[in-house]
């Protein structure tokens, strides 16, 4: 997490989310880990994390910078412009700013396209640990569930929420005065506390802070003896003048018998050495229950030592911060044997599909790490902005809607399934008509190196006129060889047309057209044409020379496995044609199905 601020030299000076200038200390350890791997060929470095993905799937080019460069150079994906030409595709949409309170219109690249071929990748230097694995972190048996049954305001902010999206959706606001982001925000903060979005409403008994201040108390006083913590996770609504909810939790806190100096915010401590204080004291069991942000309270915080609760007042944003606050008591030094994460969900609200959305989102990170992703595309993992249909599902509570929406999802999703199906299908097939030229080719690549090494074993033989001359005349001779080609190559660079050098143990040596100096080579020709990279000086390209057709068994080896890779790709191709998967049955069942719910819902479709 300290070292992933890597200056990005791009062209995509527009994006948000992208760091062009970069830390210093994070350009150094790319070149110390790019130094360490240079002196033990490619090896000699380990990265761990938890959530080595954490704002987008643009830090997989990270990780792949520090672990992968040779990789990315040999695919032609060094540079970040390249590789997210060949992953990414940018979008334009609103966020929220860093106070939660203001709004702002972004290019981010928020989908990513050819995922398998990234997984497998990433596969080749990510080894992939469920946490379960190691037997040393406490038992968590899942969430407690503590679900707020909705109140009338909450219901009466709801249909306010749903005029909102229709007013988005139909163009009736500007998106800069409005727009789903917003929508999302205030739907969240309303099911937090409707103080919130409301501050002439008052507290209810029925709410997320009612309910977690119970859990705390209860915790606390059942857990005295062993000092046992508690961590409260809150990221809206922070420490300031006026109505929050650390104060209001405090505040409650204390009115249930807990002593005020058992509860400390995070934010109290600015200061490192606070922060170590503070942390000394959580773990000591001196501070019982310490509340604060994922981003405070989420990194770099070892006070697992007696924590015995977690508790999600809000629904983080993005699957790293959940996995980043469960972190802190998922951990090994907790003496407790047995944990307990409790989520606090208003009925009807955006709680629970916001849950959903981030478990569904670390099961994609999950699977693009581990290997296991099928998909081709997927959004990225940052943004949790719900969609219209999404919010009017929820805010009007009927199901209908709800089903009406995954089944025009269903349907887009089987369309383009179709769509891609057909693509591969034209694609398969006109590879099938080119395979038999390919294979025809090989085969006749392969009969002229064999009548090529034929004639080298007998002219080694039959040749004895190298070997009678003295061994100075001999030397003499391959030096003045050695100058002729090398003066030769030289005059040589960006020609236009091929020239035939001389002739050299019965093999033609034949300059190249266009041949540039960064990159000198030679055609060797007989039956067959091979080719011959050149060195920096005269005496090594010689040896070149004779080290290929020394080894040109080894060549015939590769043209013989070539061939059965075409002739397997051949067999391939012409199982997968016989295969019938189209998706026209499914795409029709979802059509009649969404003309169904439209009639039941009195959709009208002008």
């Amino acid at each position: 997490h300290n070292f992933k601020n890597v200056p990005i030299e791009t062209k995509a000076n527009t994006v948000h989310g992208i760091n062009y200038t970069g830390s210093q200390k994070c350009k150094e350890m790319m070149d110390k880990v790019h130094m360490i791997q240079r002196m033990n060929d490619g090896k000699g470095v380990v990265m761990a994390t938890g959530t080595p993905i954490t704002n987008s799937i643009t830090d997989a080019y990270i990780m792949q910078k520090y672990l992968q460069s040779g990789e990315l150079v040999m695919l032609d994906l060094q540079s970040f412009d390249s590789w997210i030409g060949m992953f990414a595709e940018r979008a334009n949409e609103f966020e929220i700013d860093v106070d939660t309170s203001t709004y702002r219109m972004v290019t981010r690249f928020a989908k990513f396209h050819n995922l398998p071929e990234l997984t497998s990748l990433l596969a080749s230097v990510a080894d992939f640990h469920q946490a379960d694995e190691f037997a040393d972190l406490p038992v968590f048996d899942g969430y407690n569930d503590a679900v707020i049954t909705k109140t009338v305001e909450f219901a009466a902010y709801l249909d306010n929420i749903s005029q909102r999206a229709d007013d988005v959706r139909q163009g009736y606001v500007s998106r800069v005065d409005d727009n789903m982001l917003k929508i999302t925000t205030d739907g969240r903060k309303a099911a937090l506390d409707m103080r919130l979005v409301d501050p002439s409403a008052s507290f209810s008994y029925q709410s997320k802070v009612a309910r977690c201040v119970e859990n705390v108390a209860d915790i606390y006083f059942k857990t005295q003896q062993d000092k046992s913590t508690q961590l409260i996770f809150c990221d809206t609504s922070t420490p300031k003048e006026g109505f929050n909810i650390y104060d209001e939790v405090k505040e409650r806190l204390i009115c249930q018998g807990i002593a005020e100096k058992h509860i400390v915010f995070i934010h109290d401590a600015e200061t490192e050495s606070k922060r170590v204080q503070l942390f000394s004291k959580v773990r000591n069991g001196e501070v019982r229950v310490l509340i604060g942000s994922t981003f405070k309270l989420g990194l770099g915080v070892n006070v697992q030592d007696k924590l015995i609760a977690l508790h999600h007042l809000d629904v983080p944003w993005r699957p790293a911060d959940m996995t980043q606050r469960e972190g802190r008591i998922l951990r090994q030094g907790n003496t407790n044997s047995r944990v307990y994460i409790y989520r606090y969900i208003t009925e009807g609200s955006f709680d629970a599909y916001s849950w959903q959305l981030l478990e569904s989102k670390q099961r994609f990170i999950a699977a693009l790490l581990g290997g296991s992703l099928t998909g081709r595309s997927g959004t990225d993992v940052e943004s949790t902005v719900l969609d219209y249909g999404e919010v009017k599902a929820l805010a009007i509570g009927n199901p209908l809607v709800k089903e009406r929406v995954e089944t025009a999802n269903a349907l887009n999703r089987y369309l383009s399934l179709q769509h891609k199906y057909i693509e591969s299908r034209i694609r398969m097939e006109k590879e099938l008509l080119e395979l038999p030229g390919k294979i025809s080719n090989q085969k006749n690549s392969i009969h002229k190196c064999q009548e090529d090494l034929l004639f080298i074993r007998q002219w080694s033989v039959s040749n004895t006129e190298e070997a009678q001359i003295s061994k100075k005349v001999r030397e003499k001779k391959r030096q003045k060889l050695r100058e002729d080609i090398g003066n030769a190559v030289r005059s040589y660079y960006l020609e236009p047309k091929e020239k035939v050098l001389l002739a050299y143990n019965g093999f033609d040596i034949i300059l190249p057209a266009n041949m540039t100096k960064e990159k000198p080579y030679i055609w060797l020709k007989r039956q067959g044409k091979y080719y011959v990279e050149l060195g920096d000086t005269d005496v090594g390209n010689l040896i070149r020379i004779d080290n290929y057709l020394g080894t040109l068994d080894d060549y015939l080896e590769k043209l013989e496995k070539g061939l059965s890779k075409l002739v397997e790709k051949q067999n391939d191709i012409k199982a997968e044609l016989k295969k019938e998967e189209a998706y026209t049955d499914k795409i029709e069942k979802c059509k009649q199905k969404l003309e169904r719910l439209d009639k039941r819902l009195g959709v009208d479709k002008t």
